[in-house]
């Protein structure tokens, strides 16, 4: 097993698979097949990971959405699926630059951080513990993951039945144009992306929409859920309930209530934002 990754059962045929610090898939097993739901940054192999922990073939991913975080090991899978909106550019070599910049950061940070945990907070855990970067990191900059195939296009409603057990396709733009989430139409999982998170949740690049948000996130509060899974953050598991309260913060920022408490923030590619403040998480918002 790869020590870059954290891997758990945390429901029936539902394992998380973590690069701890960063970004978590999601692995679902039904009868006949599985599917990883993202498929990470690409600095290790993933799918070997996923159908060690399942015991079944995973040569199909599906993708929450196009950023590079999400879609780094596409190149191991037979075929990927993504919403029709998915664009069809690469990412920059500048982009992955950046942010091994934000993971030599985190882990310069982590020792003091482990140290206040141990002591006082005891949060830390398998799956948010950030790894020592790979050696050869640096080839993951230049030339960077293989693309893999072009995503077969999903539509809202599309549903991939993995043999008594379907994921149903909720397109949920907001964070992206091209953002879904899945839904575990059997057990009430939901599947979230970066739709919804219990960090700051990111709405502060050009391409997020604060309306969309809104009617994003009311959509998934009305959801049957029994279990939200989240991709980023300490906290990659969520009750229900917070997407009632997600629902209601981006209810209240798209309306432009003034009293929500703003802050000065950045992000993970250091650029200065505004940090809506609620009790349970964050929005992060363009700085002006």
């Amino acid at each position: 097993m790869s020590p870059w990754f954290a891997v758990r059962p945390v429901a029936a045929g539902v394992w998380i698979v973590a690069e701890p610090g960063h970004v978590s898939s999601w692995l679902v097993a039904g009868r006949d097949r599985a599917v990883l739901i993202d498929t990470g940054l690409g600095i290790r192999p993933v799918r070997e990971v996923a159908e060690a922990a399942c015991g079944l073939p995973v040569d199909h991913a599906v993708l929450t959405h196009h950023h590079l975080d999400h879609i780094g090991g596409n190149a191991e899978f037979s075929s990927v699926s993504a919403h029709r909106t998915f664009p069809t550019s690469a990412v920059a070599t500048a982009e992955r630059s950046s942010y091994l910049g934000y993971m030599r950061a985190l882990l310069a940070a982590a020792p003091a951080y482990r140290d206040l945990d141990r002591r006082f907070f005891h949060l830390l855990d398998a799956d948010s513990d950030p790894r020592e970067l790979p050696v050869d990191v640096e080839r993951w900059v230049r030339p960077g993951p293989d693309p893999g195939p072009a995503p077969a296009p999903l539509d809202d409603g599309d549903v991939i039945d993995l043999g008594g057990r379907t994921l149903t396709v909720l397109h949920t733009p907001g964070h992206s144009p091209d953002s879904i989430c899945l839904f575990d139409d059997r057990d009430g999982v939901l599947f979230a992306g970066d739709t919804v998170n219990t960090g700051p949740i990111y709405a502060q690049a050009p391409e997020c929409d604060l309306a969309d948000f809104a009617r994003s996130t009311a959509r998934l509060a009305g959801l049957d859920a029994s279990l939200v899974c989240l991709g980023h953050f300490g906290r990659a598991l969520a009750e229900p309930r917070y997407l009632r309260d997600v629902a209601e913060g981006f209810e209240r920022l798209a309306a432009g209530d003034p009293t929500i408490e703003l802050r000065g923030g950045r992000d993970c590619d250091d650029d200065e934002v505004r940090e809506a403040v609620f009790d349970r998480f964050t929005v992060l918002l363009p700085a002006r």
